[in-house]
């Protein structure tokens, strides 16, 4: 009788032994089941000189952050539109750096030069001297959204026309007409072209050989700039005022919603290096910069 209680009791302590073990390190967090989950923290706001900015773009060369201003009305050809540089501490350094625009949207660099999607024309700016250098007109009403720049070429959607052209050698050529559901965002990777809409909510892969086209998640919401993260992740905002963190498995999970407070999130950047997203707030007239972590 005594060998059988010893034995019980041995069992008891043992396995309450374990279960102890267990929860101490899943308190000291040695035991990780979920995977590290994303999050944003405020780290500066711009003043608000800005005049409705739709684009941020940084510049890791010059190592300064371009803004491009619609100033008011996106889709009118009223010629108050200019960009802006700020400096990575999110003071404003040179407000009307380059004016003459109309509604510029996205940016790429390439090359020297600053191209800048302006309504109805791509405008390419001498980043050296800050001025206009070319001007790129596209027949009819094609709506240019926003630009990424790959294998010598500068790309743009052409948002309410659902086409994507390709500047190349100084001359503007029609890549595709679908109906992508109000393109948007664009991100050029060596074997696709990734777009955001803002009409269909949606991730897109575009082949540009094949011209298959792939959705690669939905539901978010008014889609509007696309960037990496570099490890395979990317974050997308929707212009109402989202910011989503998209996994490379396509799940995707909100980060930031200001809706509630009328702040828009246009067409984001990102630097990898210092985990910096940089958002334009639009009619909110600042850029607000996140810090992202993984926790």
């Amino acid at each position: 009788m005594r060998a059988i209680t010893f034995l019980v009791t041995l069992f008891v302590f043992f396995a309450c032994s374990k279960n102890q073990t267990s929860e101490q390190q899943s308190e000291t967090g040695t035991i990780m089941d979920d995977p590290p989950s994303p999050s944003l923290s405020l780290v500066w706001a711009s003043d608000t000189s800005l005049r409705t900015p739709e684009s941020v773009l940084y510049d890791p060369k010059r190592d300064v952050i371009y803004v491009a201003n619609v100033n008011m009305n996106p889709w009118e050809k009223d010629g108050n539109g200019f960009i802006s540089r700020m400096d990575l501490q999110g003071i404003v350094t040179d407000l009307h750096w380059v004016e003459g625009l109309h509604g510029p949207k996205g940016m790429g660099v390439l090359n020297g030069s600053l191209f800048v999607a302006d309504i109805d024309e791509v405008v390419e700016i001498d980043i050296a001297s800050g001025s206009i250098k070319a001007r790129y007109p596209v027949e009819g009403t094609p709506t240019l959204n926003d630009i990424t720049i790959g294998s010598g070429s500068v790309f743009i959607s052409g948002s309410d026309s659902n086409k994507v052209f390709e500047l190349r050698d100084g001359t503007i050529s029609e890549v595709m007409s679908e109906d992508f559901g109000r393109p948007n965002g664009l991100f050029w990777e060596p074997e696709r072209l990734l777009m955001l809409t803002s009409n269909s909510s949606m991730l897109k892969s575009i082949d540009l050989e094949s011209g298959t086209i792939t959705d690669l998640v939905g539901e978010l919401g008014h889609g509007d700039g696309i960037v990496p993260v570099g490890n395979g992740d990317y974050l997308g905002s929707s212009w109402k005022g989202e910011i989503f963190y998209i996994s490379a498995d396509w799940t995707s999970t909100q980060l930031l919603d200001t809706r509630d407070q009328e702040i828009n999130a246009a067409d984001i950047d990102y630097i990898r290096e210092q985990q910096l997203l940089f958002v334009p707030t639009f009619f909110d007239n600042r850029v607000v910069a996140y810090k992202l972590s993984m926790r």
